[in-house]
């Protein structure tokens, strides 16, 4: 009887592991899901900021282009109606630059043009000009160059650049030194000693005169001297 009691001991304490066993494999598997909701969980939300960061940072750059052309279309408007400071002193500028009547503007410069051909020499053709409050024409830019070039295609225009015999120099009437990068002056550098454009070109001419030359005269545009032409 003895033997039977602890045999049944044995038998009753061997069962109780495998349930010990089996609750520890439930605790882990719990445990394991958890951290795998966790882990989703944490992706989930890295992901919601990457995207607010990605719309804070493209949402600027997708409305410029609208924003730009808006403040393009605004500022074309306000420069059309003078409402803009910058427009509005550029219209007010050009108010104050009028030419007088026969005369042509171009830029910020009064032109007129003879219509006659006389041989006349260099220095009655520049007092013409002094005695209408202007001069000889001087060649400043390049964009005023094209304009003459353009405006003397049929006729040649005595210029306000002549050559120094003393300096070795063409030189203009302001006595600045004629520069290359804007022209080059073509013709006769032997006896003729003054210039004038025409033809689209700039070219030697005597300075006692031409038949074919027409005097040629310039000044500032301003409001005075349309105040005085009225």
């Amino acid at each position: 009887m003895s033997e039977n009691r602890i045999y049944a001991d044995l038998n009753m304490t061997e069962p109780t592991r495998p349930r010990l066993q089996k609750v520890t494999d439930v605790q882990g598997k719990s445990c394991s899901s958890r951290t795998r909701v966790a882990v989703f969980v944490a992706v989930i939300i890295l992901l919601l900021v990457l995207a607010v960061c990605l719309i804070l940072m493209y949402r600027p750059t997708a409305s410029s282009p609208a924003d730009s052309k808006a403040f393009s279309n605004n500022s074309e408007d306000a420069r059309e109606t003078g409402t803009h400071p910058q427009w509005s002193g550029e219209n007010d500028k050009q108010k104050r630059t009028r030419c007088p009547q026969n005369w042509e503007k171009h830029g910020e410069k009064c032109y007129f043009f003879f219509q006659t051909q006389e041989i006349k020499d260099w220095n009655t053709s520049r007092k013409e000009c002094t005695d209408m409050n202007s001069d000889l024409v001087v060649i400043d830019t390049k964009d005023e160059l094209d304009y003459l070039l353009l405006r003397s295609k049929a006729n040649y225009y005595l210029l306000g650049l002549t050559y120094s015999e003393s300096e070795k120099k063409w030189k203009w009437i302001n006595n600045m030194e004629h520069s290359t990068d804007m022209f080059n002056i073509e013709g006769d550098f032997t006896d003729y000693f003054c210039t004038v454009i025409g033809h689209e070109k700039v070219e030697t001419a005597p300075c006692g005169g031409s038949s074919t030359t027409q005097n040629m005269c310039e000044k500032a545009a301003n409001l005075l001297e349309e105040q005085k032409e009225n």
